[in-house]
């Protein structure tokens, strides 16, 4: 029985049971990395940790979205490249004294800008506008150009260029409507497949005078369309680099929230082996302690 080591046995129980509590915080914070298992354990600090670590999810998802919007910028762009290209070669068909290879031409630029204003990117139609399910020009021929009552009858895009936040409090319209490029370019098309089919048609070598004139005004109506998209690609170009500096600014804000967060976070590694080796040596002599004072008892004593 012992009677007067009681309370020193339980004194060296609890400093053993202490030492064995900062061991285990110790190498948990070593193995981690930080300096508390959940939010709970770091006190104040935790509403701090909580907002950047918020900030840091809505800037990621901000950032992938302007990263997804640069994409579809880089497609529109090779949308309009193609359709630039394309008016260019129908130009210079028009601008050459031999008129045979002219409506070829012309059919090979309209079917290559037919394609181009129905280019889709992650399946939706680019130059829909806010309808992007559905292609926004539907003739298919030059025939189509000739039948249609309105040209405008074949072109199905919405009125409205879709909206994008690239910013928390900016937001940007991007992609060109197809109608808004298309109609001009179309109206060369038709006119052209008109005068073939009419009554001072067809070209098939060289000009007569009537052809002649003809192709010069429409050589006139081919720069001013290929002016116009050349201007929506300009516009294209100076949405794409703001885009770029959005992602690159909210990487930024990134890399800054997550050195905030780490701040608070993650423990100082050299300091959390100091405190293990610490604290492994204060359990050691804890232990050592009470297993020294649990042998220990007055009753030879009494004897």
């Amino acid at each position: 029985m012992r009677i007067s080591t009681q309370a020193a046995n339980l004194s060296a129980l609890a400093n053993m049971m202490r030492a064995q509590r900062e061991v285990f915080e110790a190498n948990q914070q070593v193995a981690t990395g930080m300096k508390a298992p959940d939010l709970k354990g770091y006190g104040y600090s935790a509403e701090s940790i909580f907002a950047g670590k918020s900030a840091i999810a809505r800037t990621e998802s901000l950032v992938a979205s302007n990263q997804r919007l640069a994409n579809r910028l880089e497609v529109q762009d090779l949308a309009l490249e193609r359709i630039s290209g394309a008016m260019t070669e129908l130009r210079e068909a028009m601008t050459t004294n031999d008129a045979s290879f002219v409506m070829a031409e012309a059919d090979e630029a309209f079917k290559t800008i037919r394609d181009a204003l129905n280019t889709q990117y992650n399946g939706v139609y680019i130059f829909g506008g806010t309808r992007t399910d559905t292609p926004p020009f539907t003739g298919q021929t030059l025939d189509d150009l000739l039948n249609a009552a309105d040209l405008s009858d074949l072109f199905h895009n919405s009125g409205r260029r879709e909206s994008f936040r690239i910013e928390d409090q900016a937001n940007v319209e991007a992609g060109t409507l197809a109608d808004d490029i298309g109609l001009s370019i179309m109206g060369v098309f038709r006119d052209l497949a008109a005068f073939d089919a009419g009554p001072d048609g067809p070209f098939d070598g060289g000009e007569n005078p009537a052809q002649r004139a003809f192709l010069a005004d429409r050589i006139q109506d081919s720069i001013a369309a290929f002016d116009h998209v050349n201007l929506r690609q300009a516009e294209n170009g100076a949405l794409q680099r703001r885009v770029d500096k959005a992602v690159t600014a909210g990487q930024e804000r990134i890399d800054l929230y997550t050195k905030m967060v780490a701040g608070e976070e993650e423990v100082d590694m050299a300091k959390a082996v100091s405190r293990l080796t610490q604290a492994e040596t204060a359990l050691q002599i804890s232990a050592y302690t009470f297993s020294t004072l649990s042998s220990t008892s007055l009753l030879p004593y009494l004897r």
